[in-house]
């Protein structure tokens, strides 16, 4: 199987999953900041908690990029054999 084939399955099976938990988490973190920040003297939403979820999504792509380097090694079983 060619490697770019791996690299793109990888990158893929981590970061669609990971989008919709995401986009759940973002939202409902934003709800209860807003009651929150509703409840409190403040009354201002939360803007900057907005990039939490992102930043979040950010750092597991470059986790899982990471990991692509080793990838090569198992295009040549004979690589997996001495290690």
């Amino acid at each position: 199987m060619p490697r770019a084939v791996l690299n793109r399955a990888l990158l893929l099976e981590t970061a669609l999953p990971l989008a919709p938990s995401l986009l759940v988490a973002g939202v409902g973190g934003t709800a209860v900041g807003a009651g929150y920040s509703s409840l409190t003297a403040s009354g201002s939403l939360p803007w900057t908690a907005l990039l939490v979820p992102l930043t979040v999504y950010a750092a597991c792509l470059l986790s899982a990029a990471t990991a692509l380097p080793l990838l090569r090694r198992t295009l040549r079983p004979s690589e997996l054999r001495y290690t």
